[in-house]
């Protein structure tokens, strides 16, 4: 197995994405590998992920070549998987197509992990991503405020109500409980449908209902 390290350097640009999720700052190669990690980050099926895990060598063309998947995901309860993150437009090259294959051959007979293809068209989808990308910025590891308590409070109590309601129940600016029901959000706190964008009519459940 191989540990591959990033650096930085004139021709290339690395992005650091902060993550509650791994405790840990991931480094990664490219924008789309960025955005990706949000998908990751909010998803509640993934328990860990990591950037650049240890590669693996594979032959082709008769030589013997090294490979670092973009990222290995560690599920709650499926198994893992190998993640390699390209731009659609490049997957179409044969030899990319031919090398793929031969990488997943490997990764599934000599390390009995799956490697699959992610690409814009699954990661740069609208409205989610922003609103992945909105969830962000109100991560961190402050606790919770008497707002966000009674949020949640409510939300156990009513089972569902907009953000709008909320605030009209809870006589608080829209702005505070905007702020908190995003914050309540990026926690897995609370629920709410982020394949569509997030307004004031967007409607707020608790955790398991």
């Amino acid at each position: 197995m191989i540990r591959r390290k990033l650096k930085h350097s004139r021709v290339k640009n690395l992005y650091k994405f902060a993550s509650q999720k791994n405790k840990a700052t991931c480094l990664v190669e490219s924008s789309l590998e960025f955005d990706a990690c949000f998908h990751f980050e909010y998803s509640r099926e993934i328990k860990t992920f990591e950037a650049q895990p240890l590669g693996f060598e594979y032959e082709f063309d008769g030589r013997i070549c090294r490979y670092t998947p973009d990222f290995l995901i560690t599920h709650h309860e499926k198994p893992q998987k190998y993640i390699e993150v390209k731009p659609y437009s490049k997957i179409a090259n044969p030899e990319f197509r031919a090398r793929f294959a031969q990488k997943q051959l490997v990764a599934k007979e000599l390390i009995g992990i799956e490697l699959i293809l992610v690409t814009d068209k699954q990661i740069r989808v609208y409205p989610t991503l922003d609103n992945l990308k909105l969830l962000h910025r109100y991560s961190g590891f402050q606790s919770l405020t008497d707002l966000q308590l009674s949020i949640i409070q409510l939300l156990n109590q009513w089972r569902k109500l907009s953000i709008q309601d909320l605030a009209m129940t809870l006589k608080a600016s829209i702005g505070e409980v905007l702020a908190s029901v995003y914050r309540l959000l990026s926690l897995g706190s609370v629920n709410s449908d982020l394949n569509t964008e997030l307004t004031l009519e967007s409607v707020i459940w608790a955790d398991g209902v």
